[in-house]
Order: structure tokens, then sequence, then C-alpha cells
């Protein structure tokens, strides 16, 4: 943000929505223009700059989703997604976690260290071998420590017996007990039916808030406002459950809004006549009884 520049009333605005974004897990928002400038203390011509410096910028992207279904003189409240810029994006690329390094032995503490040999597993985890570290280690192992090692994985202990005359170095042995204690740490999951069935899409999926604005509007580009909200029902049901739920979400969006426009669109096949999308199903009030009645 300081590096961008903004305006205090901007930055106001971008971080109101990062918040709201982030509590919905999907970096989308969906605040009236009214209550950004109620809690950015700005007014809403304020707020309206603010987007246009934004968008200018990359850091956010509105998507209008035409007029309010509930009432067609009133446009409806705009999607606003928060993002971030390509720089950042690229810098944070060249920066990954680079692992710590070993000190330098330091002549002075030779002695020292070779009456308290420095703890192996402590050892392991200040350094990372490489592929060559890695297969030059493995060429020091005997056949029967190499024996030992695969008992050990495969009854998933953390320690192992070391031959007496073992060329291994310290820092050797810890690496191979590393290795062991994140084999023991690796749980297979209890059932491998279930773990197999949440990684297939066997599971219901949903439209993002963004992509159903989207759909929204561009169903209100090419029918009457009074179809609009039937078909846009009908095009949500037919992508995450029915006949388009095997393509990926947008080319199934995108799909059902060509058939639209080309005038070939029909009810999906076995949609129920009063199936109601779960995003509307949540927005909906509850039915309550009356107890005092």
């Amino acid at each position: 943000m300081w590096r961008q520049a903004l305006p205090p009333a901007a930055e106001r605005v971008f971080w109101l929505h990062w918040e709201a974004g982030m509590q919905n897990g999907d970096w989308c928002s969906e605040i009236p223009l009214k209550r950004v400038a109620l809690e950015c203390c700005v007014d809403a011509s304020t707020v309206t700059r603010a987007y246009q410096v934004l968008k200018s910028l990359e850091l956010i992207r509105r998507e209008d989703p035409g007029r309010d279904p509930n009432n067609p003189f009133q446009q409806a409240t705009a999607i606003t997604e928060v993002r971030l810029p390509r720089e950042l994006v690229s810098e944070l690329s060249r920066s990954p976690n680079r692992p710590l390094k070993v000190a330098q032995a330091v002549p002075g503490r030779e002695a020292a260290r070779t009456a308290h040999p420095p703890n192996l597993e402590s050892v392991a985890r200040l350094q990372t071998p490489n592929r060559e570290e890695t297969k030059a280690l493995w060429g020091r192992v005997s056949a029967a420590e190499r024996s030992r090692y695969f008992l050990a994985s495969r009854d998933r202990l953390t320690t192992m017996e070391f031959d007496s005359s073992t060329q291994l170095t310290p820092e050797d042995r810890g690496q191979i007990l590393a290795q062991l204690a994140q084999l023991a740490a690796a749980r297979p999951s209890a059932n491998p039916a279930k773990t197999s069935a949440t990684l297939s899409p066997q599971g219901p999926r949903r439209l993002s808030i963004l992509e159903l604005a989207r759909a929204r509007k561009q169903i209100l580009q090419n029918v009457p406002a009074g179809e609009s909200a039937e078909l846009l029902r009908q095009v949500i049901w037919a992508a995450e459950q029915g006949a388009l739920r095997r393509f990926p979400l947008r080319l199934a969006i995108n799909t059902a809004l060509k058939k639209i426009r080309e005038g070939c669109w029909s009810r999906p096949y076995r949609m129920p006549p009063n199936w109601q999308p779960g995003g509307l199903a949540r927005s909906a009030a509850a039915p309550e009884e009356c107890s005092v009645a």
C-alpha cells in the first residue's frame, strides 16, 4: 500500500473489502456503497473515486450484477474481489523459504563439540541435504543398516540401530532418524474409501458469489427481467448438479449462457420443481412457529 501511494480513503476501502473477503473465504464481498462510506467515514463520492483508483491499480475487481431481482428499479450491489499486484506476486515467488545453514566450526570449540556430541535430530533440522548429498549419504550405509532402516520404516519406528563400525557421521545418522520420524508421523487415513470419495468429483459443488453475479448480469442482457430469476435457477442447477456438472464451472456457465443467447436453452432434465440454490437458501430466513399461540 505504501509503494502504491494510495489516498487514505482508498486504503480504507481496500482493507474493508479485504477483511470482508477474508471472512467469506473467497476474497469477494458484497457491501453497499452507502455502508462502505459509513464504515470508512467518507462521502459516497469519495468511495466512488476510491474504487476508480483501486481498479486502475488492479487492486480490486468489481462485477456489476445488473438490476436487483427483488426491485427492478434499483441497481443490485456489486461484487468486489480484492487482488494482489502482479509485481508483488512476482516478488513473493522470488523469495522462497530458505533452510537454515549449519554454523561453521570454530577452532576453539572442537574439543567441546567432541566432549558433548550434538543431538542428532537438532542437526538434521538445521540442514536440508540436496540430491547429491542424499545419494552420497546412502552410499555410506551398509547392507545391514539398510535392512534395519526398511524394517523401522515399515513398522513406523522413529529409532534404529547403527553398526558399531558404521561409516555414517553424526549428521548422517541425524538425517536418517529425521526421515524415520517423518515417515512415522505420516499416518494413513483410517478410511481409504472416504478419502478417494473426497478427492473424486462426487461431492456437491457451489458457484462462488462472483460467478453468480456474472451469470445474473449476462442473463439479464438476453432475456426479460421477469424470466431472469427462473433461468438463473436453472443454470445454477445444471452447473452444480445437472448435465453441465462434468465440465469446469466457468465452462459450464459459458455453455449455458451460449444456449440462452442462441435461444435453444430448455429446462434441465430431472430438475426438482421447488429446488433453490444453496446461496439463496442460506440468505432466506427460516420459518419459525409462534410459541405464544
